[in-house]
């Protein structure tokens, strides 16, 4: 039986309206499916049951370490990418941001 999550609502913040709540939602998701390695697939289980809060999790040295090591891979995957490629990917995230927001 899957344990029980907290919805995307839980990462509402003043910074951070609904639609990008429901992507840091979907990241942790993807992340407790294995996407990213144990680490961060232990991290993301542990949020996402609402053992420990996002922003509690990320302070954890060894989350913040393997957070860190996939961010600069993630640049760096990024900055290979032809510049008509990124702007693609940017405003397809845009619209997806936007397509969110009206839900």
């Amino acid at each position: 039986m899957a344990e029980a999550e907290v919805p995307p609502e839980e990462f509402v913040t003043p910074g951070r309206d609904r639609a990008r709540a429901r992507v840091v939602h979907d990241a942790l998701r993807q992340l407790a499916a294995g996407s990213a390695g144990d680490v961060l697939q232990e991290m993301a289980r542990e949020v996402l049951a609402g053992r420990t809060g996002l922003r509690e999790a990320v302070q954890v040295g060894a989350y913040a370490d393997a957070l860190l090591e996939r961010f600069v891979q993630a640049r760096a995957a990024w900055e290979r990418l032809p510049e008509a490629e990124r702007e693609h990917h940017a405003e397809q995230a845009r619209r997806h941001l936007a397509g969110d927001g009206e839900h």
